[in-house]
C-alpha cells in the first residue's frame, strides 16, 4: 500500500482535509483505487447526512444508504440544478423571511429553526440575521437571470473556501503565517457571497496584506435588480417598463454604481499598477476586467509588471458584454508577466465547495473530493465512465458538511476518462472548451 492511498484511506470520514494537500500526491493512486476510496467516502457521507438535511431524507426515500455500492448509484440523490433558488419568489416580495428561513432550513445540516425573523423587512437583513445568530453566512449566486441561489455556509465551509486558495499556491502563501501578498479583485469588499469568505479569511485567518476590491457593499437585492435591468435591456424592455419592487427600490443604486464604475475602476487600477508593481500579487477577475488592467498596462509601456511568483485567477468569461480582441490573452499575460504556470482556473459552481482547477496544460483536474458524473441531458441516466464522453456535468463533492454536495449542474461538457494529460497527470479531464450552457 502506497503513502497516497494510505492517507486517502485515514479520510474516509473526513475527505475535506484532502483539501490541503497537494493534488499532485495522488497522480500515482490508481484510478480504480481512488474511485474505490471515493465510493466509500460517499457512503460514510450519505450515511451522516441522511437524516440532517430534510431534502436529502426525502431524495434517499428510505433506502438504505448501504445500498449504495456503485457510483452511478449516487445519481440518484444528487440535487436538482436551480435547488438553491427553488423558493417561491413571494416570499422575497412578500417580505416572508421566516418562510424563507423554513425553506433553507430544508437544505442545510444545521437547525435555523430558532433564527429570530420577527420584523425582518429585507434579503440583505435577512442574511445578517442568519450570520448573527447562527453563525451561517447566506452565499447568493450572481443573479444573472434575476433569480439567486442562496447556499447556507458554516464558518467551516467558509475557512474550506479560503483554505483552498491559499494551499493550492504554496509559492504565494504560507498558511496561517505572515504572507506579504496583496489580493486583489475588481468587485465589492463587502457582499454576501463566497468571495467574501475568501476575503475576511485571508486577512485574519492567513495575514495577507488587506485585500484590495472596490468600497461599496452590494446587498442580494442588488443583484437581483441588476440582472432584471439586465435582462430586460437585452429583450429591449425599457426600464421604465419593469414591474417589480426590488428594482423599483433598488434601480437606481444599480444605476449609481455603474456610473462610478470607470472611476472606481481607473482608481483600482492605479493602486495595483502605482504601488504594487514587482510585488506579489493575486488577481482575480472575469475576461473582460482582465482586458481592462492590460489596456492601462500596455498605456503606461509595462511589461512584467509584478513579481513572477504572482498568481492570476481568471474565471467567469465577460460580464460587461464587451467584445474581447483575440489576442486579449496573450496581451494580458505579456504585461502583467503571467505565465502558464501562474495562471489560475476554476470549473465550480456557487452550490459545491472546492473547483475543478485547470492546469497549465489546459485541462480541468477533478480533485480526490470531487466525484464527477455525466449525465444524458435532461436525464439521471449516466453516461459509460470510460473513453470520451460528453453529456450534462453533474458532481458530488465530499467536502461540506453543511450541504449536500451532490449537485446536477446545468452544464455540457466532455470528459475523458482514461487519457493522461499533457501536464502529465492522470484523467479524467475536462475539457474547458467544450463546457457551455445546456439550451
Amino acid at each position: 500500500m502506497t503513502q497516497a492511498t494510505t492517507i486517502l484511506d485515514d479520510h474516509l470520514d473526513d475527505p475535506a482535509g484532502l483539501c490541503i494537500r497537494s493534488d499532485s500526491e495522488f497522480d500515482d493512486v490508481d484510478r480504480s483505487r481512488l474511485e474505490e476510496f471515493q465510493l466509500a467516502a460517499a457512503a460514510r457521507l450519505l450515511a451522516r447526512q441522511a437524516h440532517r438535511i430534510p431534502l436529502l431524507a426525502e431524495k434517499l426515500d428510505g433506502r438504505d444508504p448501504a445500498e449504495f455500492d456503485t457510483l452511478e448509484r449516487f445519481v440518484d440523490v444528487l440535487f436538482d440544478d436551480g435547488v438553491y433558488k427553488s423558493y417561491d419568489p413571494a416570499v422575497i416580495t412578500g417580505a416572508e423571511f421566516g418562510r424563507l428561513t423554513d425553506w433553507l432550513d430544508r437544505l442545510t445540516s444545521h437547525d435555523l429553526s430558532g433564527v429570530d425573523m420577527h420584523g425582518c423587512d429585507s434579503l440583505t437583513e435577512w442574511c445578517r440575521r442568519l450570520d448573527a445568530q447562527a453563525d451561517i453566512f447566506v452565499c447568493h449566486s450572481s443573479g444573472t437571470s434575476g433569480v439567486l441561489s442562496f447556499v447556507p455556509r458554516s464558518r467551516r465551509d467558509r475557512d474550506l473556501a479560503v483554505d483552498d486558495v491559499v494551499y493550492r499556491h504554496p509559492s504565494l502563501f504560507t498558511p496561517h503565517e505572515r504572507n506579504d501578498v496583496t489580493f486583489f479583485a475588481l468587485g465589492p469588499r463587502r457582499l454576501y457571497r463566497i468571495t467574501q469568505a475568501v476575503y475576511d479569511g485571508l486577512e485574519q485567518r492567513h495575514h495577507a496584506n488587506p485585500v484590495q476590491s472596490l468600497p461599496v457593499f452590494h446587498g442580494p437585492e442588488f443583484h437581483i435588480a441588476q440582472g432584471l435591468l439586465r435582462r430586460a435591456a437585452a429583450a429591449g424592455t425599457p426600464a421604465d417598463q419593469l414591474v417589480d419592487p426590488i428594482v423599483a427600490a433598488h434601480g437606481d443604486e444599480v444605476r449609481r454604481f455603474h456610473r462610478d464604475l470607470p472611476d472606481l475602476t481607473q482608481r483600482w487600477t492605479e493602486n495595483l499598477v502605482e504601488n504594487h508593481r514587482g510585488e506579489r500579487v493575486y488577481f482575480q477577475g472575469s475576461f473582460d476586467r482582465a482586458w481592462l488592467l492590460t489596456q492601462y498596462l500596455e498605456q503606461m509601456g509595462l511589461t512584467g509588471a509584478f513579481a513572477p511568483e504572482s498568481v492570476f485567477a481568471l474565471a467567469g468569461g465577460v460580464k460587461d458584454g464587451s467584445t474581447l480582441p483575440a489576442d486579449w490573452s496573450d496581451r494580458f499575460r505579456r504585461a502583467t508577466g503571467a505565465g502558464a504556470d501562474n495562471l489560475a482556473s476554476t470549473w465550480g459552481m456557487s452550490e459545491i465547495t472546492g473547483g475543478v482547477p485547470r492546469c497549465s496544460a489546459g485541462a480541468h483536474h477533478f480533485r480526490p473530493t470531487i466525484i464527477p458524473f455525466l449525465l444524458e441531458p435532461g436525464t439521471r441516466r449516466p453516461l459509460p465512465r470510460t473513453g470520451a464522453r460528453t453529456g450534462q456535468i453533474a458532481v458530488l463533492e465530499l467536502n461540506s458538511t453543511d450541504c449536500w454536495g451532490g449537485m446536477i449542474t446545468g452544464d455540457r461538457g466532455t470528459v475523458e476518462w482514461d487519457r493522461s494529460c499533457a501536464c502529465s497527470r492522470p484523467g479524467p479531464l475536462l475539457d474547458p472548451s467544450s463546457i457551455a450552457r445546456l439550451p
